[in-house]
């Protein structure tokens, strides 16, 4: 080898061979953090014009990145390049994989994105066309190269005292952070841009964007957190409406994935109204506006304020509290509900783990969770269940039961990404837009077309029913209509969330409110924090001591909250808003002062709490001739499976009440009595709801 050559016949080897190991201790952090940086940004001039324009968060996350490699320089140098060329190709991916993210959600990776794993597993099936994979093949060809390469280095004559100065230096560097001895943001007056991710990382880096962003995974408490000030708020919190204990209607929310109004796209037309059933609710019954706290994904954050009051914009941009926050009982709408004699439900057409909704909606006391494992035979769209299932499930529900009920419907149907192919469509569109855009356009305004239709068929089912009901209908967030907001820009609606009137445009969703007891025609602008508060005040509902706090700040025209980047142009104070802020700090995350005023309002444990129906329930088994075995009961799903002894064995569902099964012939041979049970286990392998154990004779004597 020319290396080892020149190791064993340079004179200045020990130079050379001192120069070298320099070379490495400074070079590995800089490629690392080159590395990161510019799969990141997706060139390498975006990386040199940030090192130029912002020198100090460079050195500093360099700095960060020389004591995180150089842990391992007091290892022999063959390993210790070997880690660095892996760490290397890691820092690679992290970078490719941020920006990614980005370009379809509008966001980089963040800290809570890694408690998300099986989210954003399950999620990616469905994104993978719009994933380009070519950059993490270069990746796994340069690595392997560079792995190949360390055979080249020359044997160093190893004395560990000798790399000793390097590795304590990294170490104290990284103790340093870590223990908050030194604090990046007041050490070095770095900005932490809470309210738009984006610009974080494009300011600081994507090392020490991330790295800044994990100071808030622990929320720290307001100023002025105590007892007293608590106890203020609570007494001054009061409706301000009537509520009626007679008047019990049903009461259900429809939050439907990604549902907007394409119209409002103003440089684009359509060969026909895509929703008209939608519009004509909006000129017929209450309608509005809501501003929901994110773009393009996020669901579980809109739903959390819907049900909660509590509002995620006091939070870490882009915290997902389902997953980070949520690990006790919290008041919410299906506690109060429960109080006054409701049936509570919540109904999703989607996996019931996703984003830990079957955890979550215990702690939130609903009495029944029906995910899509409970849906038999459902008809599909794509790879997404029908919304017109959900619908049909709604009204089911509502027969089913003698109290009133208060249900929250999930829908999916409508959920990205859409296609850039271009297929025929019943509804065409015209308008200044690339061939790729138009075809996610028509893709997209396609579905929800669909979804309109499901819309009227639950208004419809509702009024044949003919009891008191409300029904709120709105999206969760706009779709994400293809990636770095391609449709919203060709078509002039919005750049990013930057100005006060993008934002707006960026997270406005169009909303219905739909009743048959009353006549009313609100035209609204909320946030969706306050859509709860709203829906109780009309259904005459008590309500939970946050939405008491809101009914205070609707009655004093405040009803919108949102990033605190654009928050001083909407009419709210600051005294309301750190108020608002004692108190979900409060009930999330403090000493729950407000219970003890209010113990009335303290959330209990539900035990009562049911994944569909309730577990199935065997009551008979008949057998119609040797080998084969009818159970009867209730309960049962199209994916239950049959334990007979322990052993999976092979049957058919017929309905709810009535499956079939054949035995194996060991089994029809065998002496020993059968014990029957059903098992239902979810996407992850989890079981989730099982029967009783059903013992019965064996069929040999």
């Amino acid at each position: 080898m020319l290396l080892q050559r020149i190791s064993q016949n340079t004179p200045n080897f020990k130079l050379d061979n001192r120069l070298l190991n320099i070379c490495l201790v400074m070079g590995l952090p800089l490629s690392m953090l080159f590395a990161l940086d510019a799969t990141y940004r997706g060139n390498i001039f975006d990386t040199l014009h940030w090192i130029r324009q912002y020198p100090k968060q460079f050195a500093l996350s360099y700095v960060l990145m020389f004591g995180f490699i150089n842990l391992f320089y007091i290892l022999h140098r063959k390993i210790y390049t070997g880690i660095g060329v892996l760490f290397l190709s890691f820092f690679s991916i992290v970078g490719f994989i941020s920006r990614e993210k980005l370009i379809l959600r509008g966001e980089p990776l963040l800290p809570w994105d890694l408690i998300l794993s099986k989210e954003a597993m399950s999620i990616s099936k469905a994104i993978d066309g719009n994933v380009q994979f070519m950059p993490l093949l270069l990746i796994g060809i340069i690595t392997l190269i560079l792995l190949g390469c360390i055979f080249l280095i020359p044997k160093e004559n190893f004395r560990w005292r000798g790399k000793l100065a390097p590795s304590v230096l990294s170490l104290v560097i990284l103790l340093s952070f870590y223990t908050g001895t030194i604090s990046l943001e007041k050490s070095f007056s770095l900005q932490q841009i809470n309210w738009s991710q984006k610009l974080n990382y494009d300011e600081n880096g994507m090392l020490l964007g991330f790295i800044l962003n994990t100071t808030y995974l622990a929320v720290e408490p307001p100023n002025n957190y105590q007892q007293d000030a608590i106890q203020q708020i609570i007494d001054q919190a009061k409706p301000s409406y009537t509520v009626d204990p007679n008047f019990k209607p049903n009461i259900i929310f429809v939050m439907s994935e990604a549902f907007w109004d394409p119209t409002l796209l103003k440089e684009v037309s359509f060969s026909e109204d895509p929703i008209p059933y939608f519009h004509y609710l909006q000129k017929t019954q209450t309608q509005g506006i809501m501003l929901s706290p994110v773009y393009g994904g996020g669901t579980a954050n809109t739903e959390f304020e819907v049900l909660t009051g509590l509002s995620t914009q006091f939070l870490p941009r882009g915290v997902i509290p389902y997953v980070e926050y949520v690990r006790k009982p919290i008041e919410a709408l299906p506690t109060a509900l429960n109080q006054q004699g409701y049936e509570t439900a919540a109904i999703h057409t989607y996996d019931n783990w996703f984003y830990g909704r079957n955890n979550v909606y215990k702690y939130f006391d609903f009495n029944k969770f029906i995910s899509k494992e409970f849906f038999n035979n459902p008809e599909y769209n794509g790879q997404y269940i029908r919304d017109t299932e959900l619908s049909k499930r709604i009204l089911d529900e509502i027969q089913k039961t003698d109290k009133p009920d208060f249900i929250y419907a999930v829908s999916m149907q409508a959920h990205g990404p859409y296609s850039s192919e271009e297929t025929e469509h019943r509804i065409t569109t015209s308008g200044n837009l690339t061939k790729d855009s138009k075809a996610i356009l028509e893709n997209y305004t396609e579905t929800i077309s669909d979804v309109d239709q499901s819309l009227k068929l639950l208004i419809q089912g509702l009024e044949q029913i003919n009891q008191p009901s409300i029904v709120v209908f709105f999206g969760d967030h706009l779709p994400m209509l293809g990636t770095n907001y391609d449709v919203y820009k060709e078509a002039h609606y919005f750049q990013d969330e930057i100005t006060y009137e993008d934002y707006l445009n960026m997270h406005s969703v169009p909303f219905v409110v739909w009743d048959n007891f009353s006549d009313k025609k609100d035209k609204l602008r909320l946030s969706s924090n306050f859509l709860g508060s709203y829906v109780l005040k009309r259904a005459e509902k008590a309500g939970t001591l946050t939405t008491d706090f809101l009914s205070t700040l609707s009655a004093k025209g405040s009803s919108v909250i949102i990033n605190n980047h654009h928050m001083e142009k909407e009419k709210i104070s600051e005294t309301d808003i750190t108020d608002y802020q004692l108190l979900q700090y409060d009930l999330l995350f403090g000493d729950e002062y407000a219970y003890q005023f209010r113990p009335d309002h303290k959330p209990p444990i539900n035990s009562d709490y049911v994944y569909g129906d309730g577990p199935p329930l065997i009551v008979s088994a008949a057998s119609p001739h040797t080998g084969v075995i009818e159970l009867e009961g209730e309960n049962f799903t199209e994916e239950d499976q049959v334990y007979v002894n322990g052993q999976v064995v092979q049957s058919t569902f017929e309905n709810p009440t009535r499956i079939s099964i054949s035995l194996p012939e060991g089994m029809k041979k065998s002496s020993e009595d059968l014990e029957i049970k059903l098992k239902l286990a979810d996407s992850m392998g989890h079981v989730i709801s099982e029967s009783n154990i059903f013992k019965m004779a064996s069929f040999s004597p």
